[in-house]
């Protein structure tokens, strides 16, 4: 039988680390733990199989597994043992942050990406592992050159469908400039940057209704503040927590 361990919700987690490569050892093995989970009247089995295992995927499929989520080394299938049985769906939402910047003449930081017409605000996706702070502050130096800290929160937007038919949660930050000296870093993405006054912005009728709707509504905003609570103390994980208030 597949080597395995049982997780909080009724489930079954096949150790994606003892997986025999041998197509003849690992079926019998597979069915061996089907066998298993069904006796213990169990949920859903969780299988992660490497990329260097990908011949085993139809085997599992041939057995009832579906697929569930992949990675560019891995793939996550599961069996349900019945089809009413609850497993979340990973993902639903791809994330991005966009920076409003405003320097001390009340200019703010705008960028026209390569093969665009318009400008926006700087800003991209936030990466696997980052936190909103971290990935509005990289793309921001990337696409502008400029250094920022992060002051807040200003607002988001939701939209569906978006790429691969799954949804899209775009969040505005409040930055404040720790330098001035535009220098772009992504040449192969962005075509220009610039500081210009948000009258200026906002009566230009080149840019998009959307991104003037924005940053007229956002650019007195006050926010949520990040937390400054040690969250280390309750958990191991990385958490941002942002709040309303004179607490954050």
């Amino acid at each position: 039988m597949l080597a395995f361990e049982y997780n909080k919700f009724n489930g079954i987690i096949i150790n994606s680390e003892q997986i025999p490569e041998d197509i003849d050892v690992f079926l019998p093995q597979l069915n061996a733990l089907l066998s298993h989970a069904k006796q213990q009247k169990k949920a859903v089995i969780w299988l992660t199989l490497p990329i260097d295992f990908a011949h085993l995927i139809a085997i599992a499929t041939s057995q009832g597994f579906t697929f569930h989520n992949c990675l560019p080394t891995e793939v996550t299938l599961t069996f349900k043992f019945d089809p009413e049985n609850f497993v979340p769906f990973v993902p639903t939402h791809s994330l991005g942050a966009g920076g409003l910047v405003q320097n001390p003449q009340g200019e703010i930081l705008v960028i026209r990406e390569r093969g665009a017409t318009t400008y926006k605000l700087p800003g991209g996706h936030i990466e696997l592992g980052e936190t909103i702070e971290e990935a509005v502050i990289r793309e921001v130096l990337e696409e502008t050159g400029i250094n920022t800290s992060f002051s807040a929160v200003l607002g988001m937007a939701s939209t569906h469908p978006y790429r691969f038919g799954k949804s899209n949660i775009y969040i505005v930050c409040k930055l404040v400039p720790l330098s001035t000296q535009i220098d772009i870093q992504d040449t192969h993405e962005i075509d220009d940057a610039k500081w210009v006054f948000p009258q200026d912005y906002l009566t230009d009728n080149t840019n998009s209704a959307f991104n003037k709707y924005l940053i007229k509504s956002l650019l007195n905003a006050t926010g949520l503040g990040k937390s400054t609570l040690d969250l280390s103390q309750f958990s191991k994980l990385k958490h941002e927590v942002f709040l309303a208030g004179n607490e954050a």
